[in-house]
């Protein structure tokens, strides 16, 4: 195992077993401090997951009796937020689903907000007013801003007051910042107690958390049905379903997928094309350490809950992701093997420590899933991998998508491994004899 490897692996490894030691130290501050529980929502007007979870926070304040600041921010910078054109797009229509799903307010085929309107927007944000009132004029000004409703909003800034407008620039940067020494670099976030929960997709988290702590509650947040989301997949006519998702050896978020995807192929009998492509940092772009430190914890606790063995940690940069790649498009793509070797391989990483950078590491786990040691020789030979890679690339920049794993089944395509159960649904829904 290379130094580096080892000393990434190592520090992930600290700060994962070390998250339960800081929950007990935050209820100890917190009874200590008279007990009040407080959490901060990191919010922008333009991101559409930012409205919705403004939606859902007064919930959490009358069924738990969380006091909700707002905290305007300004935008994430390149190394938080590197394809902020392709997240703006992809996100309002994963808005419009999600608000779908939970009983939410979005917009349907909305644009971007205008900059005039956002700034006027956290103007008014920036105006203190106590957290309860910031909550629901959070709300209105997300209605008026994503509904392009310019008389609302002028009836808002009026009812409500803002700051000046020399001051706005100024305070979001500086909120940006704390945010940024609180450990995250992106808006849409809710922290509690040193925990990080993004929109509402993990706020199943925090009520979990907050049940250890002793509350019970509960406040309605239950996934329904999303016929949008049906009426935009299309599957073929004849023939098996086909589902295509592009992974990086390197993401944790991959190796979920690729053991739920394993599971739904068995379900249903569908195909499932993998198309790994290569980590942003060897394609140049810089991932902030409380990016990979998020992504980290965040794995760590979906990982838990799926119930898929996770946090004993390798990293595979470098000479160990060529080898990935080089096994994947040799000895694996077409020959039936696209989700066992990735399933082998990963898992070696992310739970077991194995160093795919280390011959016999990667020999043991090719042949876990039924790869031969003369096959992987040859693989780690060639080097034209590079270019299954970089189409791999192109084809995921095509779908108007940057990051893994993404998803492609008929028309629709989405992003992370939390929209399988959705695709899932829309498989065995299509699937139903008419």
């Amino acid at each position: 195992m290379s130094a580096k490897s080892r000393a990434v692996g190592s520090v992930l490894n600290a700060y994962l077993s070390s998250r339960p030691l800081k929950h007990g130290l935050f209820t100890v501050g917190r009874i200590l401090r008279g007990g009040r529980r407080r959490a901060q929502v990191y919010y922008r007007a333009d991101d559409p997951y930012s409205h919705l979870l403004a939606q859902v926070a007064p919930r959490l304040t009358s069924t738990y009796g969380i006091e909700i600041e707002i905290v305007p921010i300004a935008s994430p910078g390149a190394a938080a937020n590197p394809a902020p054109e392709m997240l703006r797009d992809y996100a309002i229509r994963d808005a419009t689903l999600l608000a779908e799903r939970y009983g939410l307010s979005f917009p349907s085929a909305v644009t971007p907000p205008s900059e005039d309107r956002v700034r006027r927007a956290h103007a008014v944000l920036l105006e203190r007013r106590p957290a309860e009132r910031q909550l629901r004029v959070a709300v209105e000004l997300g209605e008026a801003v994503w509904r392009d409703d310019g008389q609302a909003l002028a009836a808002v800034v009026e009812r409500y007051g803002s700051v000046s407008g020399e001051e706005v620039r100024r305070a979001l940067e500086a909120n940006y910042a704390a945010l940024e020494r609180a450990g995250h670099y992106q808006p849409g976030m809710l922290n509690y107690g040193g925990d990080w929960y993004w929109g509402v997709d993990r706020l199943h988290h925090l009520e979990q958390r907050l049940e250890r702590e002793g509350l019970r509650g509960g406040f309605d947040l239950d996934p329904g049905p999303s016929p949008t989301q049906a009426s935009m997949i299309q599957t073929p006519a004849e023939g098996p379903h086909r589902l295509e998702v592009f992974i990086s050896f390197r993401s944790p978020y991959s190796y979920l997928a690729i053991a739920q995807l394993m599971e739904l192929r068995n379900r249903h009998g569908i195909e499932v094309a993998v198309r790994p492509v290569l980590p942003m940092v060897m394609r140049g772009l810089p991932v902030p350490t409380a990016k990979r430190l998020y992504i980290a914890h965040d794995s760590k606790r979906e990982a838990d809950r799926l119930g898929i063995p996770f946090g004993h940690v390798c990293d595979p940069l470098g000479e160990g992701i060529g080898h990935c790649m080089a096994v994947f498009f040799h000895c694996a793509a077409g020959k039936g093997l696209e989700l066992e070797f990735p399933a082998s391989v990963m898992r070696g990483i992310w739970s077991e420590a194995r160093d795919v950078g280390h011959r016999p590491d990667l020999l043991f786990l090719a042949q876990r899933a039924g790869i031969g040691e003369a096959d992987v020789s040859r693989a780690i030979a060639d080097a034209s991998w590079k270019e299954s890679a970089k189409a791999n690339r192109a084809a995921l920049t095509e779908l108007g998508l940057w990051g893994v794993p993404a998803l492609r089944i008929g028309s629709y395509a989405t992003w992370g491994q939390d929209r399988i159960p959705a695709i899932e649904s829309e498989i065995a829904r299509v699937s139903q004899p008419t």
